[in-house]
């Protein structure tokens, strides 16, 4: 995390590994947003990734899940997620690249995102035999609307920066070479603005559209957990491994 005047950057610097999240990376950002809530000199936070991805989703294949310590890692997730929506001040994803399953999740919990027009994002999880479960059903439908939600976690498919600009997925989108003079633009704006003003409305307005949050998030934990039994889950883990298509079987 870096501070420079009224606005903090937190950054994912793993570009070798995409910036993938580690259980280490997710208590470190949970130890930066602390730091965060008690520092009224900071008036807004960016959060990007290093090198070519914003950030491809938790680590697979270095942790052996079971239904057990999937719930306790994913309601860890969600908690640290729901910590970055619910600062005092303003949040804004660059999405510099790719961000995928739980990195596009984490760009969903920031209050504004913008977005390189060479980004991709999406929700492969079905494609792995997998279920998001950090915050997507709550979040992603109030940005896109149910339909586009649902093509987006049933298809698994990526989808360019232009389209999720239409969609409402991000606000704006910049070329590669403007991206940080854009980012350091609005995060400056939002700086500048009135912290008390700003953050009541941002409270209000994440309130009003909650909804059955908690429900929401104890479904997707439930849901995820459940699916670690399958032998689905396995084998669309192994297929990506094995770099190769998987064949599941609804079992």
């Amino acid at each position: 995390m870096e501070r420079s005047g009224p606005v903090a950057r937190i950054v994912l610097d793993r570009p070798d590994r995409l910036n993938t999240l580690t259980p280490l990376m997710i208590r470190e950002l949970d130890a930066a947003l602390a730091q965060l809530e008690a520092d009224d000199r900071i008036r807004a936070v960016v959060v990007t990734g290093a090198g070519r991805a914003f950030c491809a989703g938790v680590e697979v294949g270095t942790e052996e899940y079971n239904p057990l310590n999937s719930r306790v890692f994913l309601k860890d997730l969600n908690r640290v997620f729901d910590r970055l929506e619910s600062l005092p001040q303003p949040s804004v994803a660059v999405i510099n690249g790719s961000a995928a399953a739980g990195g596009l999740e984490l760009a969903l919990a920031c209050t504004l995102r913008l977005a390189s027009t060479a980004a991709r994002v999406g929700l492969p999880e079905a494609t792995l035999g997998l279920v998001a479960a950090v915050g997507t059903t709550f979040r992603l439908p109030r940005l896109v609307g149910l339909g586009k939600a649902m093509e987006m976690c049933l298809l698994g498919g990526m989808v360019g920066a232009q389209e999720a600009r239409e969609c409402g997925l991000v606000n704006w989108v910049a070329e590669p070479g403007r991206l940080e003079e854009r980012a350091a633009d609005v995060a400056g704006r939002l700086a500048a603005g009135p912290p008390v003003a700003l953050g009541l409305m941002k409270d209000a307005l994440l309130a009003n559209a909650g909804g059955g949050k908690e429900a929401a998030v104890l479904l997707e934990v439930l849901s995820a957990s459940v699916n670690h039994y399958t032998r689905d889950k396995r084998e669309g883990l192994a297929a990506f491994l094995d770099k190769r298509p998987p064949l599941f079987r609804g079992e």
